[in-house]
């Protein structure tokens, strides 16, 4: 035993000693490995063994430093289980390792880093690559055996702290490696594994690597944390700033209405004074005339009294004189009861626009609220364009109130991105009256994201999906292309058609015909081969008399425009007769010639009254809802119109055969714009008819 000892450079004095602390640690305190090693009465020159060497490590501060008593008995079993192996090794029958690649050669060498055998190759292999050439590899025989020294973690790496440092799949294996490719911490073993052919670099850099950037994330996030405690100092002083001026606001506001308060007490003060003045006057006048007419009724009363005396007793010639006395006094009274003054005292109050002025006395302005103001697409309101096409926003800027803005000069933030995630800043024109515009070119297929903001905050629709679909050249499509197939010829077998007008197709992509001169509709397979038809010619309920327009409706039943007959029938896919309705007439859901009819996903259906020169929309059974042309300031808006089919935004869209143009009919029915004049030009047409419907 002492032999061997001897073998691993251990004196006999060491193993001694250790077996001595081995032998006290259950009667003493407990004492550190190291703390007994440096204690010891021997010296370390006695032993021929340095403390570092004894550990097999470097310096003695990577040793824990632990009270455990267990771990002189747990290092001692260790050494003596090391000189056991060593024993064994020596013997001749003891185990060959061989090396771990496919060769299964015997392993003459041992890599330290990695834990494993190799042989010649392997080293060789070993020494070119970069990862692994600085290993250091040791012949066997002048080495343990690695899987008795994996028992002996003491000895062969330095304890830690942690478990943390040591590979969870392989015992006792340092983590001393990075992989790039998993983004985790592994050991040598784990490279011929689960991380063979990865990425791989010294865990000790990629931590370093990551400490400095961690650092410098450390930093700018100190930085940031600086700029927010900033940022919310900001808003509290402009909290408080703006609270002090509301207040500097609202002093002002009560004292030029108290001005005017006064002014109003004033001039009430005024009139008051003014009516009082009038009323004395008139009074003090009336009064006099009240005096005057009392004293002549005093005097009347007297000449009345005297004239009634000489009546019954005087002479002849008092008679005489008395009726000259009366007439006088008679006389005297008539000229003095006219009134001297009337009732007339009248009050005019101001004109209404004194009243309109009060009330928008004064005015409290602030900056653009972007919570009231909004985004609007000039135009119709679909989000939709074409490709190559100039759209135009307008922003209408609003206070914190609500109210519009009258005046510009706020400073708006418009961002631009473009369907390939270009970005880009536009510029919106200031229209000094609270109105902001701005225009974009649109040149790419896809997503424009409009963002409109203030101060950092979107307004209201903002952002706004701009959907640019690609412009289609018609003209060039039409002057090129032949087409896919060819269904039908003249006559009146099935299949065969005579002078069709209206064409649809439905989900399976089936076509539906109205086949007007043989008064009948015919069904085409989505390959152009016949199907079914029904109909024939006639008044009763499925007949005909010449049909024109045909749909296909959200519940797949057959909608035509039985011209002739001026009604609307609806069957099934299969031609069963479901209703009509319709009769002629110029009232609400009657028809002159209805030519198209058309139905939407909501199951409204519309038709062209030809002859009434209108359009006349229903419900899904046929009742009338409502209509738009012929009478009342749009009278004659139509002349004869004839195609009508649906937009996906619910839009109306006819053909105005005799005034050569295409009409487009807002939803609610109220308003249209138009599309075209006469002529062979771009967008110009000669007598526009029929739409052919696709189901989507």
């Amino acid at each position: 035993m002492e032999n061997s000892f001897n073998n691993l450079g251990i004196s006999s004095n060491l193993v001694q000693s250790l077996t001595d602390i081995s032998l006290t640690s259950s009667h003493t305190a407990p004492v550190s490995p190291v703390n007994a090693f440096n204690s010891n009465p021997f010296s370390q020159n006695d032993f021929g063994l340095s403390q570092s060497a004894f550990m097999g490590l470097g310096s003695s501060h990577d040793i824990p430093n632990s009270t455990d008593v267990s771990f002189s008995t747990a290092l001692i079993g260790n050494i003596l289980g090391s000189v056991n192996l060593q024993d064994d090794l020596k013997r001749p029958n003891s185990k060959k390792n061989t090396c771990s690649c496919d060769d299964q050669i015997v392993a003459e060498y041992f890599c330290h880093e990695c834990n494993d055998h190799l042989c010649q190759k392997c080293v060789s292999a070993h020494h070119r690559v970069r990862l692994t050439k600085d290993h250091k590899i040791f012949k066997s025989s002048d080495f343990l055996d690695t899987d008795s020294v994996t028992s002996l973690p003491y000895l062969l790496s330095p304890p830690s702290e942690t478990a943390s440092n040591y590979c969870s799949t392989h015992a006792n294996e340092v983590l001393h490696l990075f992989c790039d490719t998993c983004s985790a911490a592994v050991c040598s073993q784990c490279t011929f594994h689960d991380h063979s052919g990865h990425s791989l670099q010294y865990l000790n850099q990629v931590v370093e690597g990551s400490k400095t950037v961690t650092m410098s994330l450390l930093t700018d996030a100190k930085n940031s944390l600086q700029g927010l405690e900033n940022s919310i100092g900001d808003i509290k002083r402009m909290r408080e700033s703006i609270f002090n001026r509301s207040k500097v606001v609202e002093s002002e506001i009560h004292s030029v209405m108290q001005k005017h308060r006064a002014a109003l007490d004033q001039r009430e003060r005024d009139l008051v004074r003014r009516v009082e003045q009038i009323r004395l006057f008139k009074s003090r006048t009336l009064g006099a005339q009240m005096e005057s007419l009392r004293l002549s009724a005093r005097k009347l009363k007297m000449i009345i009294e005297d004239v009634n005396r000489t009546l019954s007793s005087g002479n002849n010639i008092e008679i005489l004189k008395a009726k000259e006395k009366m007439q006088a006094g008679v006389n005297a009274c008539q000229s003095n009861i006219i009134l001297a003054e009337d009732e007339c005292l009248i009050f005019s109050p101001p004109e209404s626009s004194h009243f309109l002025a009060l009330n928008k006395i004064g005015n409290v302005r602030s900056s653009i609220c972007a919570q009231q103001s909004v985004l609007i697409k000039d135009g119709n309101s679909s989000n939709n364009s074409l490709s190559g096409s100039l759209v135009s926003f307008t922003i209408l800027a609003r206070d914190h109130t609500g109210e519009a803005k009258v005046a510009g000069g706020d400073l708006l933030e418009v961002k631009i991105e473009k369907p390939d995630n270009n970005v880009f800043m536009l510029d919106a024109m200031d229209n000094g009256d609270g109105r902001y515009i701005f225009q974009l070119q649109v040149t790419q297929d896809g997503d424009y994201v409009i963002s409109v903001k203030y101060r950092g905050i979107h307004v209201c629709k903002s952002p706004y999906i701009l959907n640019v679909k690609p412009c289609v050249n018609y003209a060039a499509r039409a002057a090129t292309c032949m087409p896919i197939f060819t269904f039908g010829k003249e006559g009146d077998k099935p299949g065969e058609l005579c002078r069709p007008w209206g064409i649809c197709s439905d989900a399976q992509g089936n076509f539906i015909v109205a086949d007007r001169s043989n008064n009948r509709i015919q069904i085409f397979k989505p390959d152009g081969n016949f199907h079914l038809m029904f109909g024939t010619s006639g008044t009763r309920p499925g007949q005909f008399d010449r049909p024109a327009g045909v749909a296909v409706d959200k519940k797949e039943r057959i909608i035509v425009a039985d011209k002739d007959n001026h009604r609307i029938q609806i069957f099934t896919f299969d031609g069963s007769f479901i209703s009509t309705f319709g009769e002629r007439g110029s009232k609400n859901g009657q028809f002159n010639y209805p030519w198209d009819v058309a139905a939407n996903s909501a199951g409204v259906i519309a038709v062209t009254d030809t002859r009434n020169h209108r359009i006349q929309v229903f419900t899904s059974d046929g009742s009338f809802i409502s209509k738009y042309g012929f009478e009342g300031a749009m009278w004659k808006h139509f002349d004869s119109p004839r195609g009508i089919t649906f937009t996906n935004e619910n839009q109306l869209v006819v053909t105005d055969f005799n005034n050569h143009r295409l009409v487009t009919i807002q939803p609610d029915m109220q308003s249209a714009r138009f599309l075209g004049s006469e002529g062979s030009q771009t967008l110009q047409f000669l007598r526009p008819q029929v739409f052919v419907k696709l189901s989507q």
